[in-house]
């Protein structure tokens, strides 16, 4: 059959688009699915990964998700709708006109603003279905009448959750004629349950008030005291954004707690050993599915339409009380202090999603297809503009897919490629000689890459590629990579140098490494804070002259350049701890704002190294770690009793190498 999504965007990594690619990944292996955007352009986000036997029709291409190209308001939106201010006359001229001609079998509109309006759209030999995303309960008591005289003129409606279904407007569009059938948001499951702890609790969503983030890094702040190894990684967009990143601070959580602008995909989730949702309210239980797709456990709130539906407390998560912050903090601790627990629970987790898998989601909406075949008028399918029965046959780029093994090295599993037999890393840039070969297994598919191998690599960027027997080489695309276990630095502590090499996507979205290589390096692990100083601590690697004296010392980067010594560090068992005394960035300043390099050094001579962060997962931290600004007075003599006292902040931040330097600003 052929199938239409109606989808406002794919141009954005939004909750809305990845609904719509996974839905097309679960009906494209038996249908041939065409995407239909309402605004922006064809080509789908990366971050998606649409499989390349969907089709992307832009309505209106030239128009952002957000602008509006018509003043009038759509009169096929319900008025109190939440999308309703999105969409336009022009968009309802837009739909109007492509579904009049579209020639599909089905179409499916994954909004309610997208149900109502495809409602009132004639699409001839076609069976109309909508998805409601969000229950009905929802939508403002003025509008749900409206939406039940609509929905009336659908082939079916497809509820997210249970307790949605038992709503009473879904009973009245039983009663009349109109197929109602719940089936979950589709998920991508993990190849098995076993992977590297990597010490993370992963917290995703909207940033906005009933999500109760706040909740989320008060109960994480409760588990320091008892376990203080662990790191909360927290994902999304909106409003909260700067709150979210203040309360971080005031809680001291800088050093524990990342915070990316993004929504997480799959590898983020995989990369965790317990996700945590806090929200009030909840549209679905998608943000629990996800992680147990991912083999990761879950400490969630107990509200409706949410955990509950899916998730029995003790099989593949806990469940809490809703603004419940010891309870929460609680169940944290729990799995955080219990390996095997997690271990147990991630396998439970596994089979409690695999109902939710793209493969079990698109058996059930054939079932559905067939359901309200039934009926249709006229010849299912008649007047078609393209054949039905199989789908478009799925071209895969050539793809690598990695993940780390427990004892450092890397595993590559190549995808769309054949006759492989080796895997390149090739240095970029025009110093650039190196080049390093991997064999692919006899399985063709697999190559083991093992880090020490690549410590000939100089500090900079590698890409890779496949080659086959006639050493033809393929530049392979980033597919999914699992950074986990990355954090363990144990399996290169025997090198005589320091050398670390991370996966990432390029931005045309090809697998690259990024690679530091040094003979000495100075890794920070912790920034804390005292009224007037920073208390650096972090461990050597390398070649260090640890007998002597280390000496902690700023670099101005602006002109004169200057660099001063702020200080000694103690060393103890390969590890440093030094503290950086505001007094002297003080006193060294010359400009309103100045950036001062942190560095150590050693009683050899050798250059100053600079103090970084390097040795985990992150391939630029700059973005998602802020340190609080550490502000004070100046002493009353630093200059002299003439000279006015400034009131002066120094704020520590990484650059886009992750090594620390400083800010130091002027109040007034």
């Amino acid at each position: 059959m052929n199938i239409e999504i109606l989808v406002h965007t794919l141009a954005t990594d939004s909750i809305g688009a990845r609904a719509a690619a996974r839905l097309a990944q679960s009906l494209a292996a038996r249908h041939r699915v065409t995407v239909v955007t309402v605004r922006g352009a064809a080509e789908p986000h990366a971050a998606l990964r649409l499989p390349t036997n969907v089709d992307v029709l832009a309505l209106a291409p030239s128009v952002a998700a957000g602008d509006r190209d018509d003043d009038n308001t759509s009169q096929l939106v319900i008025a109190g709708d939440p999308e309703f201010r999105r969409y336009n006359r022009a968009d309802d001229a837009r739909l109007r006109k492509h579904l009049s001609a579209s020639g599909a079998d089905v179409v499916l509109a994954l909004s309610s603003a997208l149900g109502a309006a495809l409602a009132q759209c004639r699409v001839p030999h076609a069976r109309r279905i909508a998805r409601q995303p969000a229950p009905v309960e929802r939508l403002p008591e003025s509008a749900r009448a409206r939406w039940t005289e609509l929905y009336r003129e659908l082939d079916a409606v497809v509820p997210l959750t249970q307790g949605d279904a038992a709503a009473p407007e879904y009973t009245e569009l039983r009663t009349a004629g109109v197929e109602v059938r719940h089936i979950v948001e589709p998920v991508i499951l993990a190849g098995n349950p076993d992977k590297p702890t990597t010490g993370v609790v992963i917290s995703a969503g909207r940033l906005v008030s009933h999500r109760r983030v706040e909740l989320a890094l008060h109960a994480f702040a409760q588990t320091r005291t008892a376990q203080p190894g662990w790191q909360l990684r927290v994902f999304g967009t909106g409003p909260l954004r700067r709150e979210t990143r203040e309360l971080v601070m005031a809680l001291g959580l800088h050093d524990h707690v990342l915070l990316f602008e993004r929504e997480a995909g799959e590898d983020d989730f995989y990369d965790a050993d317990i996700a945590l949702v806090t929200a009030e309210r909840v549209d679905s239980a998608r943000p629990v599915l996800e992680a147990l797709a991912q083999a990761t456990p879950v400490v969630a709130t107990e509200v409706p339409f949410g955990a509950p539906e899916v998730l029995a407390e003790g099989h593949g998560g806990l469940l809490v009380p809703a603004g419940d912050v010891h309870a929460t903090a609680r169940a944290l601790e729990r799995y955080m202090a219990d390996e095997r627990l997690r271990s147990a629970h991630r396998a439970q987790a596994l089979r409690t999603a695999e109902s939710a898998g793209t493969e079990q989601v698109g058996d059930a909406y054939d079932a559905l297809f067939g359901a309200v075949k039934a009926g249709v008028r006229g010849r299912w399918g008649k007047g078609r503009r393209t054949g039905g029965g199989a789908p478009a046959e799925e071209r895969t780029l050539p793809t690598a897919d990695c993940r780390v093994l427990s004892d450092g090295a890397w595993e590559v599993t190549l995808r769309g490629v054949s006759g492989a037999r080796n895997v390149r890393v090739k240095e970029q840039g025009k110093g650039g000689k190196e080049v390093v070969d991997f064999a692919v297994g006899s399985d063709g598919t697999r190559a083991r890459i093992d880090a020490r191998a690549l410590a000939v690599l100089g500090e900079g960027r590698a890409d890779l590629y496949a080659v086959d027997g006639k050493g033809k080489e393929s530049r392979l695309r980033y597919g999914r990579c699992s950074l986990g276990g990355a954090r363990d630095v144990g399996h290169l502590s025997d090198l005589n140098l320091f050398h670390w090499v991370l996966p990432y996507a390029s931005e045309g979205g090809y697998l690259r490494l990024r690679v530091w290589s040094r003979q000495s390096h100075a890794e920070l692990v912790t920034v804390d804070y005292s009224d007037t100083s920073l208390w650096l601590t972090g461990w050597l690697q390398g070649e260090w002259q640890i007998d002597g004296d280390l000496t902690l010392l700023l670099r101005r980067r602006q002109e004169p350049a200057r660099t001063l010594a702020a200080g000694r560090a103690r060393f103890e068992g390969g590890w440093f701890g030094a503290e950086l005394n505001m007094e002297e960035a003080m006193r060294a300043r010359l400009l309103m704002r100045e950036n001062w390099d942190v560095l150590l050094t050693d009683s050899s001579g050798s250059a100053p190294v600079r103090v970084a962060r390097i040795a985990d997962d992150q391939v630029v931290r700059r973005d998602v770690q802020r340190f609080p600004e550490l502000v004070r007075e100046e002493p009353p003599d630093l200059f002299g009793p003439d000279v006015g006292r400034a009131v002066v902040g120094l704020r520590p931040y990484f650059t886009a190498d992750n090594e620390l330097s400083l800010v130091v600003t002027e109040h007034h």
